[in-house]
């Protein structure tokens, strides 16, 4: 082995040794520097102009725009946050209410009432094979045991969610302010040609900004106004469902399964009037954001597959829980860029 030989294999040893000791010290705040990084990459366009209208003072426009995104994005979202969890509790402490009760079987019965009696007769052995009461129980102390492990933890976790978002909020001003100087070192560093750096950049920033803020956009817009379609129809428990109905929006055909569930129950509980109220909501206010919002923000700049980003988004949440929703269109979108450039300059060359 020649002098040089050795010192590329200790010099890249040790550089993977550092690489390693460096996620180890900042793994525990990856979740608060990916939120700052997607925040970064939704408002980057409005981080551009600021500065050119400051006259190229980026500290100062950072500073505006991080006081900006705190205001309008992350007091609202601790709000709803707050909201959330109040209409969680309240929503188990009802379940749990509903199943000690035994009201499940005239639930039943009355479903029952809806369903065909043809297929009451076909299914009847299987429900009456079911000890309702048992059920019931069951359901009541799991129900119970999961309250009880939240409240439990509700102190910890309200301590890690505020030490998270100031995180977020302080890193969002450095990638604000920072962030062409941090792009130009890693572009610096990659060992390609030129050209194809600048082609793959361009690709990256075309591309995960169409996905991420289309997506994140659209998402947030359709939940906004669900959740006041059911606020106004007296829906219980509205925030939580406005915000089960944007985590849905972020999947195909999530938004009209979760609109037309509540539409079901407005029916079912005897309200035919809001029901159909519902419907109309859903098609003409909640269902044309997504063919105008998402047309919008994103055009054609992305040809992502649909089947791809559902999928995706499914593995993103189990893989990284919430932050995956928001995650896994990332991933996906620099697969995807990566992919072009590998047609562009590879395969249509081979």
């Amino acid at each position: 082995m020649t002098r040089e030989q050795l010192f590329a294999v200790f010099f890249f040893s040790f550089l993977l040794f550092l690489l390693y000791q460096f996620y180890r010290i900042v793994s525990p705040f990856i979740v608060p520097l990916t939120w700052a990084a997607l925040m970064a990459l939704m408002f980057y366009p409005a981080q551009t102009t600021l500065t050119t209208l400051l006259r190229g003072r980026q500290a100062a426009a950072a500073s505006i725009l991080t006081t900006a995104v705190i205001a309008v994005v992350i007091v609202p979202m601790v709000v709803v946050v707050t909201l959330l969890a109040n209409e969680s509790v309240e929503l188990f402490g009802q379940a749990t209410e509903m199943l000690r009760n035994e009201e499940l079987p005239h639930l039943i019965d009355r479903l029952r009432s809806w369903i065909p009696l043809s297929v009451q007769a076909y299914m009847e052995p299987y429900i009456t094979e079911l000890d309702l009461k048992s059920l019931g129980l069951s359901g009541a102390n799991v129900v119970s045991g999961f309250i009880a492990t939240q409240l439990a933890s509700t102190a910890m976790n309200v301590a890690s969610f505020l030490m998270n978002l100031f995180l977020m909020a302080f890193a969002l001003f450095f990638f604000f302010r920072d962030g062409p100087r941090l792009v130009s070192s890693i572009r610096d560093i990659v060992p390609m040609e030129p050209e194809l750096k600048t082609l793959l950049l361009e690709r990256l920033n075309e591309t995960l900004s169409a996905v991420v803020q289309g997506t994140l956009v659209t998402a947030a817009a359709q939940g906004l106004l669900a959740g006041l379609g059911y606020w106004v129809l007296g829906v219980p428990f509205a925030v939580f469902l406005g915000c089960l109905t944007a985590l849905l929006a972020l999947l195909p055909f999530g938004t009209p399964l979760a609109w037309g569930t509540v539409a079901a129950y407005l029916a079912f509980s005897g309200g035919y009037g809001r029901a159909i109220l519902m419907a109309i909501w859903g098609i003409v206010g909640i269902g044309t954001i997504d063919n105008v919002v998402r047309p919008l923000i994103i055009g054609g700049k992305t040809s992502i597959p649909t089947v791809l980003l559902f999928f995706g988004i499914l593995g993103g949440l189990q893989a990284y829980g919430l932050l995956g929703v928001f995650l896994a269109p990332t991933v996906i979108a620099i697969l995807a860029a990566f992919a072009r450039v590998y047609k562009e300059r590879y395969a249509t060359a081979g």
